[in-house]
């Protein structure tokens, strides 16, 4: 596999929705990459894009998102973030859940308390696993405790690590990695690489899918996410993936490149 040439990203001048992955896309921990600014005023400034922003990160609530977003320049409202506990949430709702072991940060339990949702550790009536990055042994045990017994189980995501600034953490996946070793279970997940966290939005906005693209670092998540949901599909190798990592994967980008930056010239 190669890096696109510019002739051939020019085909994404005609996409009039842009999905972009946050962590190892857009930033690295709190460090905006090179030309982001500039990109995302230049898809502003055209009445004929629209653009959001997607995390399966759920160690931050949506409000929370929104302020280190503000913090870093991006001015961008709620409307134009999709994160993994949004169609969490919307499928607890829908299946009348109310208390819930959450393994989550209190960010994350702040947002899930002000959505209705009763937090317990015990006699809950489901568990929903989240980066939880307040992790404790006392909670892995209880967490096992509950699976054993056949407790309803959910994640946000799964991805495997999550990129920062001095290299990788283990994130939700490795949590699930861990409970799997002691109950063999693995949990149902809502955050990507399920399509339905691009269509329901795609859906709202009335666009269909071969008119939009999403741009992520993850090829089991972000690219793997795009295909199912055919929309066409960018890896950047600002993250986690490499030429190498693309070349081995069933998960192959319409279209490679460094950085989102990349995109300023053929924008213009």
């Amino acid at each position: 596999m190669m890096i696109s040439s510019k002739l051939e990203l020019m085909k994404l001048k005609e996409k009039k929705v842009f999905f972009f992955d946050l962590d190892g896309t857009v930033y690295l921990g709190d460090k905006l990459f090179e030309g982001v600014l500039e990109l995302i005023q230049l898809l502003k400034e055209r009445n004929d894009k629209q653009l959001f922003f997607l995390s399966n990160n759920s160690s931050k609530s949506t409000s929370d998102y929104l302020k280190k977003l503000k913090r870093l320049k991006l001015n961008i409202e709620e409307h134009n973030i999709i994160l993994s506990q949004h169609p969490t949430i919307f499928y607890l709702k829908n299946k009348g859940y109310h208390t819930i072991f959450l393994m989550g940060t209190s960010s994350l339990k702040k947002e899930f308390i002000e959505e209705g949702f009763n937090l317990t550790e015990e006699s809950p009536e489901i568990l929903v696993l989240a980066f939880d990055q307040e992790l404790t042994y006392e909670r892995l045990v209880k967490a096992s405790y509950l699976l054993q017994k056949g407790i309803p189980y959910i994640a946000t995501h799964l991805d495997n690590r999550c990129p920062t600034e001095k290299g990788y953490i283990p994130d939700a996946g490795g949590i699930a990695a861990l409970l799997e070793k002691a109950t063999g279970r693995m949990p149902r997940v809502f955050g990507k690489p399920n399509k339905e966290m691009l269509l329901f939005k795609l859906q709202q906005i009335g666009i269909s899918p071969e008119n939009a693209v999403i741009f992520g670092d993850r090829l089991y998540t972000d690219i793997k996410m795009g295909l199912n949901s055919g929309i066409t599909t960018c890896c950047v190798l600002s993250g986690e993936t490499t030429l190498d990592m693309i070349e081995q994967s069933k998960n192959k980008p319409d279209f490679i490149i460094n950085g989102i930056w990349e995109l300023i010239d053929i924008l213009k």
